[in-house]
């Protein structure tokens, strides 16, 4: 068994202008998920849990409309409703792909190196022996462009057009393909890459355990991915609902928690050796305290809360993370499946 690395927190000073259209976009970023929810809302109710397929419960809780139920045998936060072909499609396919888009424009260098290039340092530290990678949902190809500036044979799938012409833009010896999301698992099972990267896609796949079921019969060493989790985020989220959801959005119909990914590991005969837990629920709390309050004059009210509350986000982050309630992990398993 290999001894399991373990991470706590990432500063968010390099976020702060990739992120600004969360406060000067709101109202049209909360306009656009309140349509997806109710496209959401009219889909067929869930029964099982997305993670173990338990009969779900009754709902603990209600944000933007939508139930939410927590499973009692793995700890997922399920959405009542499935999320369907017609939900899928709005979300992902209508418009050329490109209502998916906005979130992801923009800032392309400052992404990879702010957000990305961290996330291979984290998969290096964890690994420790050359690989290649094999990315599902790769986007906009930042993933795939941070393991070029760090020499990584990769490739990248996705369903979206519009991210991956992105994507090809970028590239320069790596290459982002299109494939239909039936063709995905054939290919992960036939893949001889070391390592199979699920940045920021779990959670959007409407069986995302299909993904892990065709990697148990791969020759596929490692996984990497990062999922939302059932944070505090979510708490923020529930009290300001005329702000826009950011962990809790139209497309994350569910999240994961530390018992749901152990559930997981488990069930396909995974092993963990590697978590990097981080957030940005305080950075949330703050947004929503801003944009909600009342203040005579926006500019003096908030160079005073930024004096008093803002330069203390990671501090104050750091405390969520180490207790792993922030709103985002990521994760490496090792495949104990394979025959060595």
């Amino acid at each position: 068994m290999t001894k399991k690395k373990v991470f706590f927190s990432k500063s968010y000073s390099g976020l702060v202008n990739i992120k600004k259209d969360f406060f000067n976009e709101n109202y049209s970023y909360l306009k656009k998920a309140k349509k997806e929810y109710k496209i959401y809302s009219k889909q067929k109710k869930r029964k099982k849990c997305k993670n173990c397929e338990l009969k779900i419960s009754k709902p603990v809780f209600v944000s933007h409309n939508i139930g939410y139920s927590i499973c009692k045998r793995c700890g997922h936060l399920n959405g009542v409703y499935e999320d369907g072909d017609s939900f899928i499609k709005h979300l992902y396919h209508d418009n050329k792909g490109k209502n998916y888009t906005k979130h992801y424009s923009g800032h392309y260098k400052k992404r990879v190196k702010n957000i990305y290039l961290p996330k291979i340092n984290f998969l290096k530290k964890i690994i420790n022996e050359k690989f290649d990678v094999l990315e599902i949902g790769c986007g906009a190809g930042y993933f795939l462009k941070a393991c070029e500036l760090k020499k990584i044979k990769a490739q990248g799938i996705d369903v979206n057009k519009a991210l991956l012409k992105e994507a090809k833009k970028n590239l320069v010896f790596n290459e982002a393909i299109h494939l239909d999301k039936n063709n995905i698992c054939p290919i992960i099972e036939k893949s001889n890459c070391k390592v199979l990267s699920l940045i920021s896609t779990l959670e959007h796949l409407q069986e995302p355990n299909k993904i892990l079921k065709a990697v148990k019969k791969s020759n596929i060493k490692y996984v990497f991915f990062n999922v939302p989790l059932l944070s505090f985020s979510i708490f923020i989220e529930n009290v300001f609902q005329k702000i826009y959801p950011r962990t809790l959005n139209a497309s994350h119909t569910h999240l994961y928690s530390e018992k749901s990914i152990n559930y997981l590991a488990r069930k396909f005969n995974f092993e963990i050796i590697g978590e990097w837990w981080f957030g940005a629920d305080i950075h949330d709390l703050f947004r929503s305290v801003l944009l909600s309050a009342n203040f005579k004059n926006k500019k003096e009210f908030q160079n005073y809360i930024n004096e008093l509350f803002y330069e203390n986000i990671d501090k104050m982050q750091n405390v969520l993370d180490k207790g792993k309630s922030c709103s985002e992990v990521h994760i490496v398993l090792k495949n104990k499946n394979l025959i060595n």
